[in-house]
């Protein structure tokens, strides 16, 4: 399985809209959305709220409960993995066997999105 064409363009106007104006990560997505819960100021209420009607985990996964800060190991950090919508830190989170690389954003450069490199590519790299 390859990235979207155009993956990088969407990942980076994604990480534009939630770390340089503050957004807030779309909890639908399968994402690294580590410390996403922090970002809500009622988040304390939220948990007794849930843990008050769901006292059984009846209506909870165990990825939620990762991203709500329950359990660890939110992130996932193999190979590959990250072209599917997550901040990358090294080329090895891209997929660099099919030719996508760590790269900053082409206008956000503060962004790190997995970039496809062809012959005579010239992206800055971290």
């Amino acid at each position: 399985m390859s990235p979207r064409l155009y993956e990088d363009i969407l990942e980076e106007v994604e990480q534009i809209g939630v770390f340089k104006y503050g957004g807030l990560h779309n909890w639908g997505k399968d994402r690294n959305v580590e410390g996403v819960i922090k970002k809500h100021e009622n988040a304390k209420e939220f948990l007794k709220v849930k843990e008050m009607y769901d006292s059984l985990a009846l209506f909870s996964s165990g990825w939620m409960d990762k991203v709500l800060g329950l359990t660890d190991g939110v992130t996932i950090m193999k190979e590959g993995v990250l072209w599917k919508g997550c901040v990358c830190s090294q080329d090895i989170h891209c997929a660099p066997s099919k030719g996508y690389f760590c790269r900053p954003g082409r206008v956000y450069k503060d962004a790190s999105v997995c970039a496809r490199l062809t012959a005579g590519t010239h992206i800055q790299s971290f």
